[in-house]
C-alpha cells in the first residue's frame, strides 16, 4: 500500500488537468474581449479628439487669419482665411470659399480640413446665409462648434461641424 501512493504523488491526474485549464480559459476569455473592447474605445476617443480639435483650430484659422497667400483665390489657395481682420470676415473671400466648397467639394475637404468630411454654415442673425457647404449625415457622430463674427456689419454665426 505504501509503495502505490508513492507513485501517485508525483503523477498529474488528467481529469485535474482539464478541468484547470477549462477554469483558467473560462476566466481568461472574457479578459480578451474586455481588453478589445478598451482598445477599440481607445482608438475611438483618440479619433474623436483629433476631430474636435481639427474643427477649433480651423474655426479659428477662418475667423482670425486672411489665409495663404493672403489674397487668396480658388486657384491659388493654400490655407483658407476668411477674416479681414480678426472676427470680421472678407466677404469676397467667403464667396471664394463658398464656390469653391460647391464645385469641388473633395478638394475643399482636403485644403480646409485635411480629409475629414464637413459641413460649414455661415448666417447672420437675421437668418441670411451667407453660404454653406457639405451636409451633416443623419446617423454619424459630428462635432460642431459655433462661432460668432462680423459679417457685411452684422453679426454672423460661422457653424462648422467635423463629420467623425
Amino acid at each position: 500500500m505504501i509503495r502505490t501512493r508513492e507513485r501517485r504523488k508525483a503523477q498529474v491526474w488528467s481529469l485535474d488537468f482539464v478541468v484547470s485549464m477549462v477554469i483558467f480559459l473560462l476566466a481568461l476569455i472574457p479578459l480578451f474581449f474586455v481588453w478589445d473592447h478598451m482598445n477599440v474605445q481607445n482608438q475611438q476617443d483618440a479619433y474623436f479628439n483629433e476631430a474636435e480639435n481639427a474643427a477649433l483650430s480651423i474655426s479659428d484659422a477662418l475667423l482670425r487669419t486672411k489665409g495663404l497667400p493672403e489674397g487668396w483665390s480658388d486657384a491659388n489657395v493654400e490655407v483658407v482665411g476668411l477674416a479681414s481682420e480678426e472676427g470680421a470676415l472678407n466677404m469676397t473671400k467667403v464667396a471664394s470659399l463658398m464656390s469653391m466648397g460647391s464645385s469641388d467639394y473633395n478638394r475643399t475637404r482636403a485644403i480646409l480640413t485635411g480629409g475629414f468630411d464637413f459641413f460649414l454654415n455661415i448666417t447672420d442673425l437675421n437668418g441670411t446665409s451667407y453660404g454653406t457647404i457639405g451636409s451633416k449625415p443623419e446617423g454619424r457622430m459630428v462635432v460642431p462648434v459655433e462661432r460668432y463674427c462680423i459679417a457685411n456689419e452684422r453679426i454672423a454665426k460661422l457653424e462648422l461641424a467635423i463629420v467623425v
